[in-house]
């Protein structure tokens, strides 16, 4: 039977994010019917040989459009041109819709825009004031004719992406599911990896995700000196990687915490979940975002988190997590009365029920790949 031709774009060379998604989905999918290829804006991904090997194909583009609006549309039609049955487009912003219109040219049956973001992801305030302009232009030009299929992880960011020009029953919700069982609460691997990272008798502060200005790693990093003067035995962990990774890599040395500080850079999936056991608490104090999937890990796991108060409503899908303004003072005392202690308890039950089941969230994309979900 001819598989299923699926293109997911953009991926990066960090697995969080939209990467994070896309590759848990093809971790999902049935591989006997569907057949993933990636498109990358990266030089080069460090997972490639993880994916070329299980057949998928990795089409490096050397430009985005607003750098060579004529080399960017000739690499995107040459890879559409290879006899795709669906192409999944996910983004947080406008920029423009070529890569729709060349799908239509072509006459790609399947074209999905999938909404992740709620804000534009640009730390240099002119550009990002700049980008919001150009979002805001570009999104009253965006039309039901441009894709079969609008997908939003909330529906923030559907409102953000979308507006008014796509009635909202065309709009298809889904939520960032996860491998519920991977993140459930479990003693003996927290006990293993507390050990593994010499944490036995600490009391651990967790963050996973992108180092760049959206996730805010310079406020967690400020609040964490406040708390090292207070709490002897307190480690922050920190897992990713990005932009911002070596500044910092350099705060912490010079705050003098470089032996409480883990800087553990990017890691598959498995250890992310197993880190995860290993902390005690949760932060993320992300300038803005989508559903972002690391809240839904970490809740299962029975985690306490303290998110920021303008991360979408949606985050909050067990009694575990915690809204804070962005006031460090107000995080500080919140991660001391949480450094006396609290019951943590499996709450995959409670996750799976609120609907964040990959495994049920996987057969709805193979029903809108196939051609077989009501438009």
């Amino acid at each position: 039977m001819k598989k299923i031709k699926v293109l997911q774009l953009p991926i990066v060379n960090q697995r969080g994010g939209i990467t994070h998604y896309a590759m848990r989905n093809w971790d999902f999918i049935n591989k006997d019917k569907f057949q993933f290829d990636f498109v990358t804006f990266s030089k080069f991904l460090d997972f490639e040989d993880e994916l070329t090997t299980e057949g998928c194909k990795i089409h490096y583009v050397s430009c985005y459009a607003e750098q060579d609006r004529e080399q960017f549309i000739s690499e995107i039609r040459a890879i559409l041109s290879e006899g795709y049955d669906a192409i999944h487009l996910h983004t947080g912003y406008w920029k423009s819709f070529l890569v729709e219109e060349i799908a239509i040219e072509l006459g790609i049956p399947i074209i999905i825009v999938h909404a992740h973001n709620i804000m534009v992801g640009v730390k240099d305030p002119e550009l990002r004031e700049k980008a919001i302009e150009m979002h805001e232009e570009q999104k009253k030009l965006f039309m039901p004719h441009h894709a079969t299929h609008f997908l939003a992880c909330s529906q923030l960011a559907a409102d953000w992406l979308y507006g008014s020009q796509i009635p909202k029953e065309q709009i298809r919700i889904l939520k960032n599911a996860i491998d519920i069982d991977k993140y459930a609460y479990n003693p003996g691997i927290r006990e293993e990896y507390r050990e593994k990272f010499g944490l036995k008798d600490s009391f651990v502060i967790g963050h996973v995700g992108r180092f760049v200005y959206q996730k805010n790693h310079e406020f967690l990093l400020n609040i964490f000196v406040k708390i090292s003067e207070l709490i002897p035995n307190v480690k922050l962990m920190l897992i990713g990687d990005g932009e911002d990774f070596n500044s910092i890599k350099e705060a912490v040395s010079t705050h003098g915490l470089d032996n409480r500080v883990l800087l553990l850079g990017q890691q598959p999936d498995i250890e992310v979940a197993r880190l995860m056991q290993a902390m005690d608490i949760f932060c993320n104090p992300s300038r803005f975002g989508g559903l972002d999937l690391t809240l839904v890990e970490a809740q299962t796991s029975g985690l306490k988190c303290l998110v920021t108060a303008d991360i979408m409503p949606e985050s909050k899908i067990t009694a575990n997590l915690e809204f804070l303004p962005l006031d460090i003072d107000i995080w500080h005392d919140a991660i001391i009365e949480l450094s006396k202690g609290y019951d943590r308890k499996d709450c995959k039950d409670i996750v799976a029920n609120a609907g964040y089941s990959l495994t049920n969230q996987i057969h709805e994309l193979e029903k809108i790949y196939s051609g077989q979900a009501e438009i």
